[in-house]
């Protein structure tokens, strides 16, 4: 794996740490502070998806059935992820309470 990654994934760890300590601090009660957060994490993430040009293409690859089964099987996976990652933020309530 390129060193990108791990600095990448490093970075997005920390600043939702950071966030949700802030939040358990009470920094982050306000309704446009919340949406400032959740925006600019977004266009983070969707930013670094765009420029990783291996992960997109290979989810682009899965999703229109060029692999096969088993870009079906990543294509699952992936959603049940990111379905359990959505849930967990919801039940624990890291961004909004």
């Amino acid at each position: 794996m390129s060193l990108l990654f791990f600095i990448i994934v490093g970075s997005v760890l920390t600043s939702t740490s950071l966030i949700s300590a802030a939040s358990k601090s009470g920094f982050l009660n306000g309704a446009f502070t919340r949406s400032l957060a959740g925006g600019s994490t977004a266009i983070v993430s969707s930013n670094f998806l765009v420029g990783y040009t291996n992960l997109e293409s290979f989810i682009s690859a899965s999703f229109n059935g060029s692999l096969g089964f088993s870009g079906y099987v990543f294509i699952g996976g992936l959603a049940a992820l990111l379905l359990t990652w959505v849930s967990n933020l919801y039940n624990y309530q890291v961004l909004v309470k």
